[in-house]
């Protein structure tokens, strides 16, 4: 229990001045044996037991009575798990969880997660860490913020609404740096967020080791405070697969849409209207949805002929979270779509030349072209989407290595394909190849694939891609953290998409694929339909990057490599830097024409899976850390005054003490044989 005024506490042992007074009492006469009195006395001890029962009582209650008015002198506070804490912190740590999903609102007041975690940490702090330093780290920056009032600590630019996604391993490491770095006492650690998988990511492998630092700071206490609750009256928009069209006629804008509702359960067909904004122009669709989720695969828009390029904004009605009801886009004229493959084997770069070649999208040109692995210096690299490196890795310090982070980094796309060479020790991105894996005899069975997202994910139809087909003989085995894509019967990864945190995090996509597509390896390209599927969804992620009109994620530095930065249009809710929201902005880079941005919420915010207690009881396992689950508009405090309570028990003492004060009733006329009679003279 934490006390507001805990100096008042060298007070309690004044809680024994009425046993104090007693004892002074009985010893301050002199006694004197007297036989008349020593008869009586012997006469009631059958009365002494109860009589001293009721004295220790009335001494109890006199004691606890002092005693609870000290405690409540002294403002005592609970709030559950901080009740249980006990002592103040030096320094206290606020994570906070501005991801869009943490926008969820009550209409009616206009409160979010977010700011009901501000408030309730807020209120926490000004009741019981008024001496100590209060530290913020955000999710959108991950960069330590020392509070020095706490007066109005939302309108801190820190802690405003963004449209991005939370990294929760990211901000604990940085927390826990932190105190590293600064050797900070005692802390309290307070980690506000909405319980997300997708902002846990409980699959990350940088769990291990931060549970392991964690615990073995034994003066860091952990605190989650969440909000785990979704709203099944909410609704997400999401775009994707944004092409301008030209007809003879005019021009025509093409996307996929999908709306989601988070009701748990299907509540019936329901009517969205949903508005669109091309260039300035308004049209509203009604659009109704018969299960969770609706997907309209190729809508299309008519352009005028002056709609060359230029943005567009489709929302819906508000509703319990407003930054997840509007999607932005942006289009141009097609980007090229060229491919560089990075081999001394022809049976390799013919495969993906043939494949990479073969035009999928109407107006767009495709493009192919091989390299040696002595001609690095030749590559085209500001046209080039995606990039095929079949070679060793390079080392950190080669011109080659930068030239490949200076790709990823542009938001284009890199695949890493197995060297033949099997001594090589190189790291980069944080992978390395191992050991080659080959059948014995027969092909090596493929066990599991992703078919939800990632390069093979289901068509468009909702058909899945025929992987169970393809013959795996030679695979080679690669470390580094990654998500499997698809993986063999005995679990080790064939193909995968690496993995970053949020620190490091590079704009492109960098993907691992085990095998090649040749002889003696697989059935990749003999297959031919899974191989092709899979290329042209890696290369129109990296042409998106190639192209005058772009789409990224909503992330800290998404525009730091612009000169200028014109908004055309911006979600009115929030008023951050244009990196951290949802909008569409005309960009001047600093060399060339100016390009289009549509920066977007990562559409793994729309999820509304949460992490279970059991899930984070093993994610922080031996970690000195507590839960505190709550709720929009609960209006429960961390931090509740109970001097009340106690000021209730003294009085309630003090009346115990009356009653038990009260005489006792008068003794029966037959049981008068004690009582003698005074005899005048």
């Amino acid at each position: 229990m934490s006390f507001l005024q805990p100096l008042l506490l060298i007070g309690l042992p004044l809680a024994l001045l009425p046993l104090i007074i007693h004892l002074i009492h009985r010893h301050r006469h002199r006694t004197v044996e007297w036989a008349a009195m020593l008869f009586l006395i012997d006469a009631r001890k059958m009365n002494k037991g109860m009589a001293r029962l009721r004295q220790i009582l009335i001494l109890a209650m006199r004691v606890v009575a002092v005693a609870m008015l000290i405690f409540a002198a002294s403002r005592p506070l609970s709030g559950g798990a901080l009740s249980l804490a006990g002592g103040k912190a030096e320094t206290i740590i606020i994570l906070l969880d501005r991801s869009a999903s943490m926008e969820q609102q009550i209409l009616e007041t206009g409160e979010s997660k977010r700011l009901a975690a501000l408030k309730k940490l807020s209120d926490l702090i000004e009741k019981t860490g008024k001496s100590s330093e209060v530290v913020l780290i955000d999710s959108a920056t991950l960069e330590p913020l020392i509070v020095t009032s706490l007066i109005d600590l939302g309108a801190i630019p820190q802690t405003e609404a963004t449209s991005t996604a939370a990294d929760i391993p990211a901000m604990l490491q940085v927390a826990y740096d932190y105190l590293a770095s600064n050797q900070s006492g005692r802390t309290d650690i307070w980690l506000a967020s909405d319980q997300r998988e997708s902002d846990w990511n409980p699959a990350s492998k940088r769990w291990q080791s931060l549970r392991v630092d964690l615990a073995a700071s034994n003066n860091v206490r952990l605190f989650l405070l969440n909000f785990p609750e979704s709203s099944a009256a909410n609704f997400s928009i999401q775009i994707s697969n944004v092409q301008r069209l030209s007809n003879p006629q005019a021009f025509e804008l093409m996307f996929d849409l999908k709306i989601t509702r988070d009701a748990d359960q299907v509540l019936g067909p329901v009517s969205v209207p949903v508005e669109f904004i091309v260039n300035g122009t308004r049209t509203v669709e009604e659009i109704t949805l018969t299960d969770r989720e609706t997907i309209l695969l190729g809508h299309t828009i008519p352009l005028g002929n002056s709609d060359q390029r230029g943005w567009g904004r489709i929302s819906l009605p508000a509703d319990d979270n407003l930054l997840d009801n509007i999607a932005y886009l942006v289009f141009d004229d097609p980007a090229q779509r060229k491919t560089v493959i990075v081999s001394n084997d022809p049976s390799t770069s013919e495969a993906i030349t043939a494949a990479a070649g073969a035009p999928v999208k109407i107006g767009a040109d495709y493009n192919a072209v091989s390299f040696t692995e002595d001609s690095v210096a030749e590559i085209p690299w500001q046209e080039t989407a995606l990039l095929f490196w079949h070679a060793p890795i390079p080392s950190n310090s080669s011109i080659e290595s930068s030239l490949l982070k200076q790709h990823v980094n542009s938001g284009r796309t890199l695949v890493l394909l197995p060297p033949e060479a099997s001594n090589t020790s190189e790291s980069l991105f944080g992978f390395s190849w191992n050991a080659w894996k080959e059948g014995d005899q027969s092909p090596l069975g493929i066990g599991w694939w992703r078919t939800e997202s990632g390069l093979l994910a289901n068509t468009r139809s909702g058909d899945p891609l025929p992987i169970g087909d393809l013959k795996l003989f030679k695979v080679r085995l690669f470390e580094g953290e990654s998500q499997s894509l698809l993986t063999l019967e005995t679990g080790e990864s064939v193909i995968s998409k690496l993995l970053f945190d949020q620190l490091s995090r590079p704009s492109g996509e960098i993907y691992a694929w085990g095998t090649l597509p040749r002889d003696g390896y697989s059935t990749l390209a003999s297959d031919g339909v899974a191989f092709f599927v899979m290329l042209h969804r890696a290369l129109d992620a990296g042409a998106f990057a190639a192209s005058k009109a772009r789409s990224r994620n909503a992330s800290f530095g998404a525009l730091s490599d612009a000169i200028s930065v014109n908004p055309l249009s911006t979600s009115q809710e929030i008023q951050i830097e244009p990196d951290l929201g949802a909008g569409a902005y005309e960009v001047s880079p600093p060399r060339g024409d100016a390009l289009l941005f549509a920066l977007n919420r990562p559409y793994t915010e729309d999820s509304v899976k949460t992490v279970t207690s059991e899930g984070i009881s093993s994610l922080l396992k031996g970690v000195d850390y507590r839960q505190i689950s709550d709720e929009l508009g609960s209006g429960s405090t961390l931090a509740l005054e109970v001097w009340r309570a106690f000021l209730t028990a003294m009085a309630l003492a003090l009346i115990a003490e009356a009653i038990l004060c009260i005489p006792p009733k008068p003794e029966l006329e037959g049981s008068r044989i004690l009582q003698t009679p005074v005899v005048g003279n």
